[in-house]
């Protein structure tokens, strides 16, 4: 059914009494607003017209709903305009910032500013901080990240530097072999007091390398590279051939502020980096001496007086010893051979090839023992064209 339309014309002289309802009312019971107590405007006075027809309702419900919806705080209906005001601000606003690395302060101000002057950078990194105060106080927490990453990687150029430089790789490897002999299976140290001579080093090789020290494996130190290094380069130091390879740790000193509350302090922190590496084909080996080695042939007529043979084998033990070879600790057999070559004057002595290996020059060499010889035996090595020098016990 459609309601027909009401008509209400009231003059200035008649007004509604108090009790009547009105098109105001209407209208606000409609929005959901109090009823309102003052006159009708003249204009609605004069005349006004409702249509009350079903899907003018509905339509108008709505209405008041969505206005009731917004008027208590709803924002569907401000949803698009808040995302707009959103996009237009950050347009406006995408000036760069910089911000205090420390997370306790993050501190953030426009590149821009004044204040932005004041802010400090990482020693050895691109990390900012608004004040020293901060960097202090980040330091133990970004010292892992900054040092291991930067340094790190500049000891590992160095590394790969040195076995591309044959010069620099020469010199290591003299090192490595003088020191194995004389200490045993350890690694080479090569040490910067600085990045910057690292850094150098790179550029001009085997001039600005580093200071080089033998470290014999018992004398590596947790304390000074770390214990994951000191695990890394212990197992390099038991698992390699001295007579071709080496093993190199590369050591950076880092220099930076100390976290303390008080007057700026300066504390020294070494990162290092190890690398097995094969030894400088320059660098003279026994393995390679063997071809024309330098002989030693120790000889005596024969004899059958029991102190005249000690006095011979006393005579090998001492020659051997000024040649850096112990017979009785590196060749048990063969002293055990000359011992009772000795104490029996009936036995003759086989001859006998070795060859000794000198450990503190690293040097190897032939030694041919030709006890109760006769001259024509030799001779007749000697005419074989083996350069030898011959040294006769008695």
């Amino acid at each position: 059914l459609e309601v027909t339309a009401v008509h209400y014309s009231y003059s200035r002289e008649q007004r509604p009494s108090p009790n009547s309802t009105t098109l105001e009312d209407v209208l606000d019971s409609l929005l959901g607003l109090p009823p309102s107590t003052r006159a009708p405007s003249p204009s609605l006075a004069e005349t006004a017209s409702v249509n009350t027809s079903p899907g003018r309702l509905g339509e108008e419900s709505r209405a008041a709903e969505q206005y009731r919806r917004h008027s208590e705080g709803s924002d569907t209906v401000s949803q698009k305009p808040q995302h707009s005001t959103f996009q237009r601000r950050i347009s406006f606003d995408s000036t760069p910032l910089i911000r205090c690395r420390y997370n306790r302060c993050g501190k953030t101000i426009p590149v821009t500013s004044s204040e932005a002057r004041d802010f400090k950078n990482c020693h050895n990194c691109s990390y900012t901080y608004c004040s020293r105060q901060c960097r202090r106080a980040h330091w133990e927490k970004h010292r892992k990240i900054c040092l291991f990453s930067r340094i790190g990687s500049l000891c590992r150029q160095v590394l790969t530097s040195v076995k591309e430089n044959a010069d620099s790789l020469l010199q290591i490897s003299l090192v490595a072999r003088r020191g194995y002999l004389a200490k045993g299976p350890g690694a080479v140290k090569c040490f910067f007091p600085c990045p910057e001579n690292a850094e150098k080093f790179l550029v001009e090789g085997l001039p600005a390398l580093g200071d080089l020290t033998y470290v014999a494996r018992a004398d590596l130190l947790p304390s000074e590279m770390g214990s994951q290094m000191y695990s890394e380069i212990m197992k390099m130091c038991k698992n390699y051939n001295p007579d071709s390879k080496l093993v190199l740790y590369v050591s950076v000193c880092v220099v930076s502020e100390a976290p303390t509350a008080g007057s700026v302090k300066w504390e020294r922190q070494l990162v290092s980096r190890c690398a097995k590496m094969r030894l400088s084909k320059n660098v003279p080996l026994p393995g390679r001496d063997v071809d024309i080695p330098e002989t030693y042939i120790f000889t005596c007529v024969p004899t059958f007086d029991e102190k005249m043979r000690e006095e011979i084998v006393n005579r090998l033990a001492n020659e051997l010893g000024l040649l850096g070879v112990n017979l009785q600790r590196k060749y048990p057999e063969i002293h055990g051979q000359l011992q009772s070559f000795a104490s029996r004057n009936f036995e003759r002595f086989t001859p006998i090839t070795v060859y000794p290996y000198v450990e503190q020059t690293g040097k190897c060499f032939m030694c041919i023992i030709m006890l109760d010889a006769e001259p024509d035996s030799v001779r007749q090595v000697a005419a074989a064209g083996i350069q030898a020098r011959t040294i006769n016990l008695r």
